[in-house]
């Protein structure tokens, strides 16, 4: 009797405590949003910083290494120069996306359909299909939409960079005293606990690390590359286009597919055969990302399959949009490292 009473009693105290601590949860949201935000930033820079501490430089008798403050501080600034050329001309590249989307009908007539039809569709059928009114009248709602949301999305820019800078100071924290943190948060919890905890650290922030750096790191490049392409080659909307190739890329194989017909249609009036070798180009700009870049660089850590991974990001994007859909892989990846862990590791039998 005493025993289930003190089971009753520790069982009602730990429902009591999470009940405390989902209600300081909720009405501190917006300090857990933050330094969750932290801890993701942090967790993403870890594998850069210990690669760059590995670096040592000889100099005569000296010999001088990179610390892990010297190599916060190195990611940092590049990262500083990458967002100031990112932010810079984004109002204008948001508005010329925004007439790029108003002026698709008109971008649509000038489109020449082969007479005989294309893959067994008439020219008429072509036509109703590229013109489809709902599709047109979606595309330049949001164009406007888009238009007119340009100074809104300056301020919200700018509020996002003070939150941005503060979530950036806290993560070179957790990253710089990572080890203090640890030991200090690991307290509370068992030996078992702690030695699983310390074994899960390293494989989570690598997959971190390599979708940071391998997902949205490469879609930007290919973005900016396409952007130097379409200019090269004269096509119109070249800084909407390389924004839309960036943001589609994150999803695969659909995304891709939409931004080539995106600088199809964009390119069609300008010039037929300075438009086929800039598309041409623009796909191989794809492919050698998703090819080369992504298995070198994502596949090893982020433990997920092509379905997986379009599965998480149609999920991410239904729950919380944009957003959703960048920081649902990762969190995807980081679901089947816990259960290749906790789950697939104790039923595999012994060797």
């Amino acid at each position: 009797m005493i025993k289930g009473k003190n089971f009753l009693t520790r069982y009602l105290k730990q429902i009591v405590f999470l009940a405390i601590a989902i209600y300081f949860a909720f009405r501190l949201r917006q300090t857990v949003q933050l330094l969750l935000t932290s801890l993701f930033l942090a967790g993403s820079i870890t594998p850069m910083v210990e690669y760059l501490t590995k670096f040592r430089f000889k100099y005569q008798r000296w010999e001088f290494g990179v610390g892990r403050v010297g190599a916060v501080i190195i990611l940092y600034l590049f990262l500083m120069v990458m967002l100031v050329l990112a932010i810079a001309p984004a109002p204008q590249i948001i508005l010329e996306l925004g007439q790029f989307f108003i002026k698709l009908p008109k971008l649509l007539e000038q489109i020449q359909l082969p007479q005989g039809g294309l893959l067994n569709i008439s020219q008429e059928q072509l036509s109703k299909l590229l013109q489809t009114q709902p599709l047109i009248d979606q595309a330049q709602n949001f164009g406007r939409n888009l238009v007119g949301q340009t100074f809104e999305f300056t301020l919200q820019v700018v509020n996002a960079i003070g939150v941005g800078i503060l979530s950036m100071l806290i993560a070179a924290y957790m990253v710089v005293n990572s080890s203090s943190l640890l030991r200090r948060c690991l307290k509370l919890f068992s030996e078992k606990i702690r030695t699983e905890v310390i074994i899960l650290i390293p494989p989570i922030t690598r997959c971190l690390g390599a979708y940071v750096v391998g997902r949205i790191g490469t879609s930007s490049l290919l973005g900016f590359c396409t952007y130097l392409v379409l200019m090269m080659f004269g096509i119109p909307f070249a800084g909407a286009l390389g924004l839309l190739v960036a943001v589609t890329n994150l999803v695969p194989y659909i995304g891709g597919l939409a931004a080539l017909i995106a600088i199809l249609i964009a390119g069609w009036g300008v010039d037929l055969e300075r438009s086929a070798i800039a598309l041409f180009i623009c796909f191989v700009l794809q492919q050698v990302e998703a090819f080369i870049l992504q298995p070198w660089l994502v596949a090893p850590h982020l433990n997920l399959d092509p379905f997986e991974l379009l599965l998480s990001i149609i999920i991410g994007a239904e729950l919380l949009g944009v957003l959703g859909a960048v920081i649902a892989p990762p969190i995807a990846g980081i679901s089947r490292i816990l259960f290749n862990h906790f789950v697939i590791k104790p039923s595999s039998p012994e060797v």
